[in-house]
């Protein structure tokens, strides 16, 4: 049978993927009726909580994990969120698929009760959330903690511009802040004291940085006398 006519992305190669919220329109469609649930939580996403149902695929190349979430019953999402090459048993691998996947969705999503068993048990779902939510508090108070030891002028200056730095708790050195557009972030270097911006190709030290805010400020300025 197809990857298709399974209902698995067309992943020949079953390199390791994460997919957060099923963006890809090959990652999009419904559960494979061949899939193991493997339990299920909601999800805190700012105001609200979603319910999340979590399953298992597995062929003779790839582990999968399907995600499909509802909101007062109804259905929001369907589609694979994570893959890796099959490793393990069953237990294993949607254990290691669900780590990929909540680190993936930090911190703008995270994992709460109630957590309901199916492959995997309640405490073992309850233990993949918090270890990585542990983690992520760890690195946050590591970068504050290094940030008030010595502190870098990327980060100053960002927080004097209105930025609003902070850790970005992936890892125990690296900061973000809200870029000046106010859609997206920015990430700080402290060890170098850099900032770069994928979404507007901007990157460079504090001066940049400063330079970077007073135009787009300029060009907001003009905007709205024109208006």
């Amino acid at each position: 049978m197809s990857d298709i006519a399974s209902g698995l992305p067309n992943r020949r190669e079953a390199a390791p993927f994460v997919d957060p919220w099923s963006k890809e329109p090959n990652h999009q469609g419904v559960v494979p009726v061949d899939a193991l649930f493997v339990g299920s939580w909601d999800n805190y996403v700012g105001i609200d909580d979603i319910s999340e149902a979590l399953f298992l695929v597995r062929d003779d190349r790839q582990d999968l994990l399907w995600s499909l979430t509802t909101y007062c019953k109804s259905e929001l999402s369907c589609g694979c969120v994570a893959g890796a090459r099959r490793e393990g048993t069953q237990s294993e691998a949607a254990t290691r698929l669900l780590d990929a996947l909540v680190r993936a969705r930090a911190p703008l999503q995270f994992p709460r009760p109630p957590y309901l068993p199916g492959l995997l048990a309640s405490i073992e779902l309850s233990d993949i959330a918090s270890a990585v939510i542990d983690e992520l508090e760890r690195n946050t108070l590591a970068a504050k903690v290094t940030q008030q030891r010595q502190t870098a002028q990327i980060v100053e200056v960002a927080s004097e511009l209105g930025l609003n730095p902070r850790p970005a708790s992936h890892n125990d050195s690296a900061w973000i802040a809200d870029c000046p557009r106010r859609s997206h972030t920015l990430m700080l270097s402290p060890s170098v004291n850099q900032f770069g911006c994928g979404y507007c190709r901007r990157k460079g030290d504090a001066a940049e940085l400063r330079a970077f805010v007073g135009l787009f400020a300029a060009s907001t300025h003009e905007a709205d006398w024109f208006n």
